[in-house]
């Protein structure tokens, strides 16, 4: 067995290498991100940051080396020998330095300061022939420290099991609170095998302790534990021991194996309570004999380096994976970023007109109502002059220049009351449109105007909505930072009432008592009218309407322009994202999953053929992994665009969950040796039948119909989870051993939001607005539509309608006419209905999936209720016929060739995604 192990190392080379590429791909294309500026730099160092590749670096770039560990020298070198078949090191000795086995042409030795420099010495080994390395060599002088510079004998071999760039490193002796620090030394740029060699049956304490730190330094990797003797070998050396001495040696052999057993078990580094290093693996600490390295020592290290692998190649896939989801629902955000913003500007565009037009109504229409407010307002005045002057006392020297200002002040309050008066009543009669425009439309501009970062320092069309109710209504009168139409009515009342010339201004100086003080409020509350106040107050407001709105629509129409630039940057990156970013990381995301697979559980073995379509043919194979009985799809892409293709189809098939209805793609590998190039293995369930062959080899009407709501049910798992199939047809349906269907073959199923109006599928199952470009999900109801027709129909042959084109142009040109299957006579009425509703030429018109189930199920239930009755359709009217049975195909009506050569042309037809 041990001869295998260089075959194991290779493998090893080679997946880490594999690796490195996916891992220099992976940052070669977030670098091209990067530049492009489509993500955060965050978001880059979020997934895959730079401690994280140079970890993942580390691990791949480090090569095997077995850490020979043990009781004593004796130990190690019993268990080197044992795995080089031959007397490398003396068995017998002590305090030896440190000593790496490594592959080389001619055996040499060397003895080098941390594998740097070579010491010059002169070595034992090197005065002579040598098969087994001199003891003085071997061991350290009083000078050298075990821990600090300690020299590192150097041994090159040309022995096959070190050739695959492994190597075999044994620590010197040391003191147990130094021996941490020994095993932090000379293991750079190598991954670790641990061995732990035991001569004894029973570990001491010291030994326990060494074992203690070998765990907790190395946590997440197993222990193999060898029992070693030296009587082992000369017992199986010698020729003339009797049959009795060998039993005993053997018996003494497992009474020492089955105590240290037990002392590793109750310690806790045997059994089920040890931590695994991997999840996908079982292994675990380990504990063997030397007398079967051979058959226990290769097996171990097989799961060991492959836990490595799957370890490293399980990262790198989360990480693509991570970044694929990232990329998908960027581009959900994008579109329908791309769709709502147009939408959400002329939603605030509507509302602000609205909101304009019902504030010059109120301002043109209220005027009557003003008028009634400032008349109730003065009246209340002159009956209770005394409170307004509540709170007024003239502070000013007496004079004719102080009659002037105290006049004024006393103008000044009756305005300012009379203002409030009739601002408060304006403010209850708007407060309900300030509820019904103001909020959503102020967050609709908000969040708008957020992304736009050119506008700042202009006016913003949130603060023109502001202004038009604040301008209008004066919503906060007490505020000096507004304009309010009523305060600036009332300062040019106040400058033309200053120019009156007042009835005592030319008598005697008066005494500013309260007589005078209301004698003044009298004359001013006869000058005001009502009228002339109302008329001034509704022009001016209409005024600063419509400047509101001026300036609303002016900043409206920046914030567009700033916003259509955005998105045309926006549909440039979902573009980017839809035909480069997300197919590059789905190819090295299937690489990275392949590998995975092919380590797990190897390259599938395929049997014979079982379908073949356009682009790979479908094997049966043995079991692989937990599958059985399964499937092989073998797809050789010829091209990069072809790749990219199948790595979507490959994330998008296996992102999909569990379902019942849903062929589950199980996992795939890549075949490097395919004669013509890489060959992509995709393993699934293995099914019966497709649903071309069920109806061409006869189904009941029963099943049929069951069938039809197996794939209702499949296609609306596909659009919850935001997928549309676009390729529903006869050959991916597919029947297990009960008939009931599954979808397959996910090649043209993408996100809407991944969808660029490419036109693929095939030709007779596809809507007419796949022409256009512009299309949805709805595709697959009309699809459905016309697998339905089929599926009542009960078998394979082209609708008559579709069977005069000589080509798909003609096909294309009469759907989008309005040309559809015709009606058969065994069609009921509810089938035919339901057929005529899924292929509606507006896709608005068709129904949803989620209604068209019941209606599916009804039918089921009328079949199995009055199976001896159906509803029989013919082209002039609809009758009940109890002689007349849905058929059953069981003489099938097989398609001339003509109809099958053109059925398989318009099948085969693909215009894939440009």
């Amino acid at each position: 067995m041990l001869e295998e192990m260089p075959i194991e190392f290779r493998n090893y080379s080679k997946n880490c290498d594999s690796l490195k590429r996916v891992l220099s791909d992976t940052q070669n294309s977030l670098d091209d991100i990067k530049n492009n500026h489509i993500f955060s730099r965050e978001i880059k160092e979020q997934l895959l940051s730079p401690r994280l590749v140079d970890s993942l670096r580390g691990i791949l770039d480090a090569s095997p080396a077995m850490l020979v560990l043990g009781q004593n020298c004796h130990s190690k070198a019993l268990f080197v020998n044992a795995i080089l078949e031959q007397m490398i090191l003396p068995q017998f000795s002590s305090k030896w330095r440190w000593i790496k086995i490594f592959h080389g042409i001619h055996k040499s030795i060397r003895l080098t300061l941390g594998h740097e420099y070579e010491i010059v010495e002169e070595l034992k080994a090197n005065e002579c022939k040598w098969n087994m390395i001199p003891e003085e060599d071997l061991q350290r002088t009083e000078t050298e420290s075990h821990l600090e510079h300690c020299p590192t004998i150097e041994i090159e071999l040309p022995h096959p099991f070190l050739k695959e760039n492994v190597s075999i490193i044994v620590p010197p002796e040391s003191p147990i609170e130094d021996f941490k620090d020994v095993l932090s030394k000379n293991m750079d740029h190598h991954f670790p095998i641990l061995i732990y060699a035991v001569s004894n049956d029973i570990l001491s304490d010291n030994h326990i302790q060494e074992i203690k730190i070998i765990n907790e330094k190395y946590a997440e990797l197993p222990i193999i534990f060898v029992s070693v003797s030296a009587e082992d070998s000369k017992s199986t050396e010698s020729l003339t021991e009797s049959e009795q001495h060998l039993q005993e040696l053997q018996c003494e052999r497992l009474r020492r194996l089955s105590n240290l057993k037990n002392q590793l078990k109750r310690l806790g580094y045997l059994g089920e309570n040890r931590k695994h290093f991997c999840s996908e693996c079982s292994l675990d600490n380990s504990l063997i004999s030397d007398c079967n390295i051979n058959e226990l020592l290769v097996p171990f290290i097989h799961e060991l380096l492959k836990s490595n692998l799957l370890k490293m190649s399980g990262i790198l896939s989360e990480i693509h994976n991570s970044y694929l989801r990232v990329f998908i629902l960027s581009a959900f955000d994008m579109a329908r970023e791309i769709q709502i913003t147009p939408r959400r500007i002329i939603y605030a565009q509507e509302i602000e007109l609205k909101l304009y037009d019902t504030l010059m109504k109120i301002a043109s229409e209220n005027q009557e109502e003003i008028t009634k407010i400032i008349q109730y307002t003065l009246q209340n005045m002159r009956r209770n002059v005394p409170e307004v002057l509540i709170g007024y006392q003239y502070k000013c020297e007496e004079g004719q220049r102080s009659v002037k200002f105290a006049t004024m002040e006393i103008h000044q309050l009756v305005l300012r009351r009379l203002s409030n008066s009739v601002a408060n009543r304006l403010v209850k009669s708007v407060a309900c449109l300030q509820e019904s425009f103001i909020g959503t439309l102020q967050r609709c501009l908000e969040s708008l105007e957020k992304t736009c970062q050119d506008l700042e320092g202009n006016l913003l069309a949130s603060d023109a909505v502001k202004q038009i109710l604040s301008a209008a209504y004066n919503i906060d009168l007490k505020s000096s930072t507004k304009f309010t139409v009523v305060h600036t009515f009332i300062d040019k009342l106040f400058k033309l009432v200053q120019n009156f010339q007042l009835p005592w201004s030319n008598c005697a100086q008066p005494k500013f008592d309260l007589e005078w003080q209301t004698q003044v409020v009298l004359d001013l509350l006869d000058s005001l009218s009502a009228l002339k106040l109302a008329k001034t107050i509704s022009v001016q407001f209409q005024e600063h309407i419509k400047a509101s709105h001026e300036s609303f629509r002016s900043a409206i129409r920046s914030l567009e322009n700033q916003l259509s630039g955005k998105l045309e940057q926006t549909e440039e990156q979902r573009i980017a994202i839809r035909k480069k970013y997300a197919p590059r990381f789905a190819r090295i995301a299937l690489e990275s999953t392949s590998l995975c697979d092919l380590i797990k559980y190897g390259l599938p073995v395929t049997m014979k053929e079982i379908g073949r379509g356009q682009f790979g043919v479908v094997f049966s194979c043995e079991a692989w992994g937990n599958v059985n009985p399964c499937a092989v799809k073998s797809v050789v892409p010829p091209d990069d665009r072809h790749w990219n293709d199948l790595a979507m189809e490959f994330y998008y098939t296996r992102s999909i969950h569990e379902h019942p209805r849903i062929v589950k793609l199980r996992g795939s590998v890549i075949d490097m040796s395919y004669a013509s190039g890489s060959s992509v293995l995709l393993v699934m369930e293995r099914m019966t039948r497709d649903l071309y062959c069920g109806l061409r080899n006869g189904l009941s009407w029963v099943k049929r119909i069951q069938i039809a709501i197996d794939v209702v049910e499949g296609i609306r798992y596909l659009h919850s989870q935001g997928l549309v199939h676009r390729d529903i047809k006869l050959k991916n349906v597919l029947l297990d051993t009960e008939d009931r269907a599954k979808l397959t073959d996910f090649g043209f199923c993408i996100p809407e939001a991944m969808m660029s109006g490419s036109i693929v599928g095939t030709p007779v199952h596809m809507a007419p607005e796949l022409l256009s470009g512009h299309y949805d999900s709805s595709v697959d109801v009309y699809a459905f539509g016309i697998l339905f027709w089929y599926i009542c129909a009960g078998q394979v042959k082209l609708p008559n309608q579709f069977e005069q084109f000589l080509n798909k142009e003609q096909l294309w040109r009469s759907v989008r006419k309005g040309i559809r299957p015709e009606c058969l006579p065994n069609f009921t009425q509810a089938c035919w209905n339901l057929m005529e509703q899924c292929w509606a030429a507006e896709p608005t018109d068709r129904p949803l999936l989620g209604d068209v189930q019941p209606l599916l199920e009804t039918i089921q239930e009328n079949s199995l209720e009055m199976p001896g009755k159906c509803l029989q359709l013919n082209s002039n009217s609809f009758s009940v016929s109890s002689s007349y049975h849905l058929p059953s195909c069981t003489t099938p009506p097989y398609p001339s060739k003509r109809q099958q050569s053109f059925f398989n042309y318009y099948d085969m037809i693909y215009i894939r995604e440009c």
